[in-house]
C-alpha cells in the first residue's frame, strides 16, 4: 500500500492537561537542570529522569491529572472531547533508537527477524530512531528492556505538555523549526529520512521528537471515543488495529497534531513505524 492510502486513513489524537475545568496544570520547564531519580530516592518529582538499566533509555517523569482528550473541531475519531484521568508515569524522553535496538538484537532475545531499515541508507544511523518496527516487535523490546508502550491517553497527556498545544512541540505550533515533517526547511534538513534524535526543541515536559519523524506505537487498540482503559483496548491479545500517535518524516504537519490518531496493523513493518517506550510507577 503506497503512503498515500495511508495517509488518507491517517489520524492521530490530542489532549488538554487540566487540573480542573478551564485551568492547566503546571509543567516543569525543559530548560531546567533535570534530577536524576534512582530506585529508593522517594517519590518522583516533575522533570525527574530515570536511566533504564537494561537498555539505556532516558525517562522523564510524568505526573499525573486530569485533561480533556480528543478534540470536536478535529477528525470524527477524535469526538467526543472527554474529561481523562492520568497516573503518574515515566515516559521515554527519546524515542528508541538503532543504537538501542541493535544491542537487543545482539542480544539473541528477539524472536524477530531485524528490522530492514537498520542497514538503509539514510536510516542506520545509531543515533536516528529505529523505524519499520512491528506492533510484536516493539512488545519483544519491551519485554527485554522491562518496559512498556504507552498507552494512548498517556501519550496524548503527556504530548499536551500541560500547555493545552495542539502539537506536541516546544511552542505548541508546528513547522519545520519544530519537527521533521515532510519538506525541509529551517531545522529541518531531512528531506526523505528520520532526523537523530533531538535535533528539535523538546516539548514542555521535556520530551523530544513527540511530533514527526516516526509514528510511535502505542499500546490501545484502535476504538472509539470516549477512551477507557478498562473496556478491553488495552489487552495485548487482541488481534486488531493499534493506535499509533505523532506523524512522522513523511506526512504533513495536520498528521502530528496532538489529537490526530493513526491506526495500522500489527503485522505490517513500514519506514514509518517506529516506538517510545514507558514504565509505571513501582514497576520492576
Amino acid at each position: 500500500m503506497k503512503r498515500t492510502a495511508y495517509m488518507m486513513t491517517a489520524i492521530l489524537l490530542g489532549g488538554m492537561m487540566l487540573a480542573s475545568a478551564g485551568r492547566v496544570t503546571s509543567c516543569v520547564s525543559a530548560t531546567e537542570p533535570a534530577r536524576r531519580w534512582t530506585e529508593g530516592s522517594g517519590e518522583p518529582r516533575p522533570g525527574d529522569e530515570y536511566v533504564n538499566r537494561q537498555d539505556g533509555t532516558v525517562l522523564i517523569w510524568i505526573p499525573g491529572g486530569e485533561f480533556f482528550m480528543g478534540s470536536d473541531r478535529g477528525e470524527d475519531d477524535e469526538r467526543p472531547r472527554h474529561r481523562v484521568r492520568i497516573r503518574g508515569f515515566w515516559l521515554g524522553k527519546y524515542e528508541i533508537t538503532n543504537q538501542q535496538y541493535a544491542r537487543f538484537m545482539d542480544s539473541g532475545a528477539s524472536s524477530w527477524r531485524a528490522t530492514p531499515y537498520m542497514t538503509e541508507e539514510g536510516f542506520s544511523d545509531p543515533r536516528q530512531p529505529v523505524t519499520g518496527i512491528r506492533f510484536y516487535d516493539a512488545l519483544d523490546y519491551c519485554q527485554w528492556a522491562g518496559l512498556r508502550l504507552p498507552d494512548e491517553a498517556e501519550w496524548e497527556y503527556a504530548a499536551a505538555g500541560g500547555a493545552q498545544y495542539e502539537y506536541p512541540t516546544q511552542s505548541g505550533a508546528a513547522g519545520s523549526d519544530l519537527a521533521n515533517i515532510i519538506g525541509t526547511g529551517g531545522r529541518d534538513m531531512w528531506l526523505e529520512t528520520t532526523s537523530p534524535v533531538g535535533s528539535f526543541p523538546p516539548n514542555p515536559y521535556g520530551l523530544f521528537d513527540m511530533a514527526g519523524n516516526v509514528w510511535e506505537w502505542t499500546s490501545s487498540v484502535y476504538r472509539s471515543y470516549p477512551y477507557n482503559g478498562n473496556d478491553g483496548r488495552e489487552d495485548l491479545e487482541i488481534r486488531r488495529f493499534r493506535v499509533m500517535r505523532g506523524g512522522s518524516w513523511g506526512f504533513g504537519a495536520q498528521y502530528c497534531r496532538t489529537s490526530q490518531r493513526h491506526y495500522f496493523a500489527m503485522h505490517l513493518r513500514y519506514d514509518y513505524c517506529g516506538m517510545r517506550l514507558a514504565k509505571s510507577y513501582g514497576a520492576e
